[in-house]
């Protein structure tokens, strides 16, 4: 090979290299994430701030970077095919074999073609490409002033090439407006999960990240407190009645009702007690003097639009009103906040157990808990959109269809349930039992 030949290998590899140049901007500038380029842009990064551009109008760079690979590309076939097929074509008419020797023009036209684009596409295109994935923050703000140089200077050819894409893509019915991806929830979670699974968030994280995202899709009957268990004193209670009711319940605020408890008239805050027990007051019969307003809300309403109005007007306690007008619960800032954050104890707290594992298919399950959270608990799917009830103590009572009593059995599904504990005529603990599929089985 003589000298010439050499320099003309040398440009062709040079040509590769700049479509690698091309090929590796373009992946690092699309892939770079925006929560490593704001920062930069926040702090005057100005090759930040060009990649940024670049993002906000992609026709502008995808025609940039094929401006460049394209011209690369053609100037590199261009000289193998004028040159190195040339010589390649010299030596196999040389060869004294009459088939070669004959179609030597061609042969060396489609070997030479072939080993530059073989050459082109992994060290010009796959490579490049890979390690701008693995770097793109760095890659990206490197080659930010030379692409936006590169597309000024062809800037007729970059204008005509957006201009004829943006022109088709309106004829097909799309849009020529650059705009961020809309991100969903769902997608925010799958991220989240990734993150869990890597070990970069913590599953506690994962949890309160999840319950934020549920958090205005639940509404208030979902988490209040039911009626049946509301700690209430009537208008006409006495201070020992008060007192009692105090000390056995360690509340700081207790609803007051007139006849009923479907007949809230008020709250009764026990710091208003015991100022008034301090200043040496007597206490009389009536508390109309003592109780606050109560806030009522419906059973309804949105747990997210609850707890902004409960932040606004400083409220920490809201009665729930059914649709009949009657009371249907209570429900407190810290209900809310436990939706969050899980269940808040206090000194005065006994922890209820929710539920425990018996065996794989075998658990015991605290009444009160909801259909979503029995279905998440045993990785099962009950259709809580289509049955009547909230709890899955409220599912037992309307398959059976009677008052409940320990040892009672009904099944739904591939579901057993039976009664372990009643207190009060309410269902406290339940057994569930997952019948395992067959396929499970033979495994």
């Amino acid at each position: 090979m003589d000298v010439d030949l050499w320099s003309q290998i040398l440009v062709i590899l040079l040509l590769i290299g700049v479509n690698a140049f091309f090929a590796a901007s373009e992946m690092a500038i699309v892939s770079i994430r925006q929560s490593k380029l704001k920062p930069l842009i926040e702090d005057g990064n100005k090759a930040a701030k060009i990649v940024d551009r670049f993002i906000q109008e992609p026709s502008k760079l995808l025609a940039t970077i094929q401006v460049g690979v394209t011209f690369a590309g053609f100037f590199a076939s261009g000289l193998g095919a004028q040159t190195i097929a040339v010589y390649l074509a010299d030596v196999l008419k040389k060869s004294n074999i009459p088939v070669i020797t004959s179609y030597a023009d061609t042969i060396a036209f489609l070997v030479i073609t072939l080993i530059i684009s073989y050459i082109t596409l992994v060290l010009g295109e796959l490579v490049p490409k890979r390690l701008a994935l693995e770097w793109s923050d760095k890659i990206a703000l490197f080659v930010a002033r030379p692409i936006l140089f590169f597309s000024k200077v062809a800037y007729p050819i970059v204008r005509l090439l957006t201009g004829s894409t943006n022109l088709v893509v309106k004829l097909m019915g799309g849009t020529s407006k650059s705009h961020e991806d809309e991100i969903t929830k769902e997608e925010i979670r799958l991220m989240i999960n990734a993150g869990e699974e890597k070990g970069i968030i913590r599953e506690t994280e994962t949890e309160m990240i999840n319950s934020i995202f549920e958090f205005d899709d639940t509404v208030v009957k979902e988490v209040m407190t039911p009626r049946t268990d509301i700690a209430a004193v009537g208008i006409d209670a006495t201070l020992d009645e008060i007192l009692d009711v105090i000390l056995e319940e360690h509340f700081s605020r207790i609803p007051v009702y007139e006849e009923t408890i479907d007949n809230i008239v008020g709250i009764l805050y026990i710091k208003d007690l015991f100022s008034m027990m301090k200043n040496g007051k007597e206490f009389k019969a009536e508390l109309k003097d003592l109780i606050r307003p109560a806030y009522f809300v419906s059973e309804y309403k949105k747990i997210d639009e609850l707890f902004k109005e409960m932040q606004k007007s400083k409220i920490h306690i809201a009665i729930v009103i059914d649709e009949y007008g009657g009371t249907a619960g209570l429900i407190t800032i810290e209900d809310l906040l436990e939706e969050i954050v899980g269940n808040i104890f206090d000194e005065y707290d006994d922890e209820v157990l929710e539920f425990e594992q018996i065996d794989d298919n075998t658990y015991l399950i605290n009444g009160m808990l909801s259909i979503d959270e029995v279905n998440d608990i045993m990785d099962i799917d009950l259709p809580e959109d289509e049955l009547e009830f909230d709890t899955i103590s409220g599912m037992f009572l309307s398959l059976s269809g009677k008052m409940p009593e320990v040892g009672d059995e009904v099944q739904f599904e591939d579901v057993y349930f039976r009664i372990e504990e009643v207190e009060d005529k309410r269902i406290t603990k339940i057994r569930a039992i997952k019948q395992p599929h067959k396929a499970d089985e033979e495994k």
